[in-house]
């Protein structure tokens, strides 16, 4: 799973895992909970236009999945780009 090392699937994977710390955190009562789930905000932020991004520039997609693929990314922010980075390992090539 070559695409699971990139770093924007990195960042979103951290982006999920601080947020849901977060909401742990700001469901005991405590403060710091709210600044842990802003900044995985926009960590997530970062991991979704930066998956748009590789999406779009990419040479090795036909423009069908092209589509296809930018239609995921933004319409399910969070996930869309993770899905992405996992099923889309080498050049024109889909893990099933």
């Amino acid at each position: 799973m070559k695409n699971t090392k990139h770093p924007a699937f990195i960042i979103g994977l951290v982006s999920i895992v601080l947020f849901i710390i977060g909401a742990v955190i700001k469901s005991q009562g405590y403060r710091i909970g709210d600044y842990i789930a802003i900044f995985s905000v926009l960590l997530g932020g970062v991991h979704w236009i930066w998956s748009i991004v590789d999406v779009a520039t990419r040479k090795d997609l036909k423009p069908f999945q092209k589509r296809f693929w930018l239609i995921a990314v933004v319409a399910a922010p969070a996930i869309g780009g993770m899905i992405f980075y996992i099923m889309h390992q080498r050049a024109g090539r889909l893990t099933t």
